[in-house]
């Protein structure tokens, strides 16, 4: 085997005869921090794997705003969904939030692999209905939850998976992006919770103080 296949969720458990078809098929790229790796509306070409480093999944409003739909790290994939769709299109935009090492299978080949081993096709239906679940997810958050209560629930989700040597420090701009909001929007909503206590912020660093406090807000009870 030449390639850290084994390394992806999708193929943790996929028999020795699907891995030997996607390194015969799949070959590594990388990219440096910041750079672009797919742009929306752009014909896919391929699926990618991570074997290293970390990639944010946005999308640009008309008016030029970008909101984050996901930040996918080491043993995460991409562009599944437009490399199944006939004639599919990027659905958006990709970039670099670290140095990040990936392996690539034409989307032709994937199909080929999908069809020859049904074990592995039902592996990608059950990681589709989770993404389908994560969005819709996400669109209800949006829709039904305020900026405050987003906020909130981020802080702590950044929390629970920050780790020094991996995640990178959010801006306000970041944050505003993945909540779904401005800039300034942001700046008010992280000064109301320092006023009541709920974080503290030093030089960019933001420390959660009272938890509960910040978890009865993002569920709407304050």
């Amino acid at each position: 085997m030449n390639h850290e296949w084994r390394t992806i969720s999708l193929l943790i458990d996929a028999e020795d005869a699907v891995l030997t078809a996607f390194d015969e098929r799949g070959w590594p790229i990388s990219y440096a921090v910041g750079e672009p790796i797919l742009w929306e509306g752009d014909e896919c070409q391929a699926v990618y794997f991570i074997i290293s480093g970390m990639v944010e999944v946005y999308r640009t409003a008309i008016d030029g705003r970008e909101h984050t739909l996901r930040v996918l790290r080491a043993g995460d994939s991409f562009n599944l969904v437009p490399a199944l769709l006939k004639d599919g299109k990027n659905i958006a935009n990709v970039r670099c939030l670290q140095q990040t090492d990936l392996l690539l299978t034409d989307k032709n080949d994937l199909k080929d692999i999908l069809t020859r081993f049904p074990g592995f096709s039902l592996r990608v239906l059950q990681d589709l209905a989770e993404r389908l679940a994560g969005m819709t997810g996400l669109a209800g958050e949006l829709a039904l939850h305020s900026v405050r209560q987003r906020t909130a629930a981020f802080l702590m989700r950044a929390a629970e998976t920050k780790k020094e040597d991996q995640y990178p420090r959010w801006t306000q701009d970041d944050m505003a992006r993945q909540v779904g909001t401005v800039r300034d929007v942001i700046g008010r909503t992280l000064r109301e919770f320092e006023e009541k206590g709920l974080i503290k912020r030093n030089r960019g660093n933001i420390s959660l103080i009272d938890r509960d406090g910040l978890e009865k807000t993002a569920n709407g009870l304050e």
